[in-house]
């Protein structure tokens, strides 16, 4: 089996962990009736490597030509990777769909740009800054693989035939995260069969002017980002940032105050970078006018392999072992929010 190939030749797979013990996960194989299945294939993950891919793929017509209500997702990853993503794909800069190497996805056909180096397209930010947030997972613990997310009653995302959406994963398998096995990654997206009425909106956001340096070892970053006119609710949120992580708090805001909301606005406390929770079920009505507020609370720690890296990748040159934004798990930092919310009114939010 190739997971116990890459086992055995990459050393991070660890006294502790055992290979005969590997169970891969197991989704439904959708119909077209059913849904949508997205499948990535199995892939190495060499010790003291970051990977990040993306694969690009049209939303299948499995509706003579509808457009399909979605009311579950499911998504499912294998140990060690730090996120996964669905974007849909707007302004094309130089993250281009065509330029991949086609792929086939569990049936569905795309292409996939490669990002074993951190200095390809599929690292950066900017290439995907206006591309509305589809669903996301940060969970790959071994005790459970699979984010699976009923949205709530009369509520459904949409997804028109032949639009391009992106996956986007990342595995880690160096000091901060070990991926023990292979990278691997899969999505369902279940059709809804009960005539939902209200669309699901997302929010994706991010705070960038980040530095935790030697100097200034716990500081803390927030952010704010204004909602659409109208009533919205938040349905579900998590929140992401690497190892320096303390604490990650989302907050309801009345899209007017500098400071910060207190803390019976908050909705969304997290203390875990690696394996941050999805907060489903929440049922938050923000405020109208108003938006979300969060807050990023860190601790710098001396990077495992020393200072130079990360200040390699320091804008200012300080030479202070700052960690900055950045996609790296292993010398940068991120403050991000990941948000859904309903009824949708408008393109759905993003907020650099």
């Amino acid at each position: 089996m190739r997971w116990l190939l890459a086992c055995l030749m990459f050393s991070a797979c660890g006294d502790n962990v055992d290979p005969a013990e590997y169970e891969p996960w197991v989704l439904d194989e959708l119909t077209p009736a059913q849904g949508i299945s997205i499948r990535t294939p199995e892939f190495e993950v060499p010790a003291g490597t970051e990977i990040q891919d993306c694969y690009f793929f049209p939303v299948p017509d499995v509706a003579d030509g509808a457009d399909v209500m979605i009311d579950r997702v499911a998504l499912a990853l294998n140990t060690g990777s730090h996120h996964m993503n669905v974007f849909r794909v707007k302004t094309i800069r130089n993250l281009v769909p065509a330029a991949g190497v086609a792929i086939d996805l569990g049936g569905v056909q795309g292409t996939v740009i490669y990002g074993t180096d951190a200095n390809t397209e599929c690292w950066k930010s900017a290439n995907w800054s206006d591309w509305p947030l589809v669903s996301n997972s940060q969970q790959s613990a071994a005790a459970q693989h699979i984010v699976d997310w009923r949205l709530p009653d009369d509520v459904a995302m949409r997804l028109v035939p032949g639009e391009m959406l992106m996956l986007q994963i990342h595995y880690v398998n160096a000091s901060e995260q070990v991926t023990p096995f292979v990278g691997r990654g899969g999505v369902n997206f279940y059709r809804s069969v009960d005539g939902d009425t209200q669309e699901l909106g997302t929010l994706f956001a991010t705070q960038q002017s980040i530095r935790v340096c030697r100097s200034t070892p716990r500081p803390s970053y927030s952010g704010a980002c204004t909602m659409p006119a109208g009533s919205h609710t938040v349905a579900a949120a998590n929140g992401h940032f690497h190892s320096r992580g303390r604490r990650f708090r989302i907050f309801s805001w009345d899209g007017v105050s500098t400071d910060r909301p207190g803390d019976a606005a908050m909705f969304y406390d997290s203390t875990d970078w690696s394996e941050p929770d999805m907060k489903t079920d929440l049922e938050i009505e923000l405020p109208d006018p108003g938006g979300v507020w969060w807050t990023c609370d860190y601790q710098w720690v001396e990077p495992a392999g020393g200072c130079a890296a990360v200040d390699a990748r320091d804008p200012q040159g300080a030479n202070d072992c700052c960690y900055t934004f950045g996609p790296l798990v292993e010398t940068s930092e991120h403050c991000n929010v990941f948000l859904y919310y309903y009824p949708k009114v408008t393109e759905s939010v993003t907020c650099f």
